[in-house]
């Protein structure tokens, strides 16, 4: 599935890596090295489910999306990644499958480390260690999060969780650009008519505001309040 060859990284690379790993430019730049690097266009699959989980991955820059598909072929969201984002270690320490399809949301540069290569990288460098460390316990946290959401919170509350936290997110209380109401719904568990009215009530309540392509959380404690 990796087709192309090991190329030096750009500038760009190497800050990410730099950034991710929190390490020098020089051991960026050796880890860049490591890396076979490709450019995903939209929609185009990174990673097929039920192939060998063979590589980890860097999004050095782009959005990925992980997705998993009901019988019946409902779609939910498992996992976003952006960049500086790492995934695709279910496969270090032992033979597995890639559970889930992974695709590009829009155009993507991404790293992909061959197992072996990736395990020589966190034996050496402790910076690379501690940062898979920190990215497996931050989504740990986001899925014991949004597990115990689904069991205790309606639908609507699910909605306003998540405007909520990506506002918090965002700057001044601001989802830039606005959600995407399909791809929202997937987030949450739910339909694009039921998000969509959700949102349409609480700009009518003057919780949020629409500014320009922008969505305004107005009264963050408001919404909060709408979660329970």
């Amino acid at each position: 599935m990796i087709q192309p060859a090991a190329t030096a990284p750009a500038p760009t690379d190497q800050a990410i890596m730099a950034r991710t790993f929190a390490c020098t430019d020089d051991l960026a730049e050796l880890i860049g090295h490591k890396a076979h690097i490709r450019d995903h266009p939209p929609r185009a699959a990174i990673v097929h489910s039920e192939d060998p989980s063979a590589h980890v991955y860097l999004v050095i820059e782009g959005h990925a999306r992980m997705m998993a598909f009901a019988l019946e072929g409902r779609m939910s969201v498992i996992e976003d990644y952006r960049d500086g984002d790492l995934f695709g270690e279910r496969g270090l320490f032992g033979e597995a499958i890639s559970a889930h399809d992974v695709t590009a949301v829009r155009l993507s540069r991404v790293g992909a480390f061959a197992n072996p290569d990736f395990l020589g990288l966190m034996s050496n460098y402790s910076c690379v260690a501690l940062a898979v460390s920190r990215i497996l316990v931050a989504r740990l946290d986001a899925a014991q999060r949004r597990l115990a959401e689904g069991a205790t919170l309606s639908v609507k509350g699910r909605i306003c969780a998540e405007l909520l936290r990506q506002a918090k997110a965002g700057s001044a209380m601001t989802i830039a650009p606005a959600p995407v109401l399909a791809r929202l719904a997937l987030t949450v568990g739910s339909t694009r008519e039921t998000v969509s009215r959700t949102i349409s009530g609480l700009e009518k309540r003057g919780i949020i505001r629409r500014d320009g392509e922008a969505l305004v959380v107005v009264a963050p404690h408001r919404l909060e309040d709408l979660i329970y």
